[in-house]
């Protein structure tokens, strides 16, 4: 039986690595990267996606990679689309070039 795990949006992770086990507020997280309170909880409740200019903001303040942050939204939007994909498939035809 394969076993499904769940989806997590990049935002959760961010919460957890940086205000549970760091033990730092969302209006400081907000205020290290320069962005709003309203923002940065929207992006760690998983309702904001990470943009690139984000990504680089983590970068710079909390070290990893944009790219490592940019993948993780990415991987985030390609499995959600996928599962939006297959509960409306849209008509569609396999291109045969032959």
């Amino acid at each position: 039986m394969e076993r499904k795990m769940r989806n997590v949006h990049p935002g959760e992770i961010l919460k957890m690595e940086l205000v549970d086990s760091k033990k730092l507020t969302i209006i400081k997280v907000a205020e290290l990267l320069g962005t709003t309170r309203a923002k940065m909880s929207n992006i760690l409740n998983g309702h904001s996606s990470i943009s690139p200019n984000m990504a680089l903001r983590l970068e710079k303040v909390f070290g990893g990679t944009a790219r490592h942050f940019l993948n993780l939204q990415s991987n985030y939007d390609l499995l959600e689309a996928e599962k939006d994909f297959n509960k409306n498939p849209p008509k569609i035809k396999h291109y045969d070039s032959l």
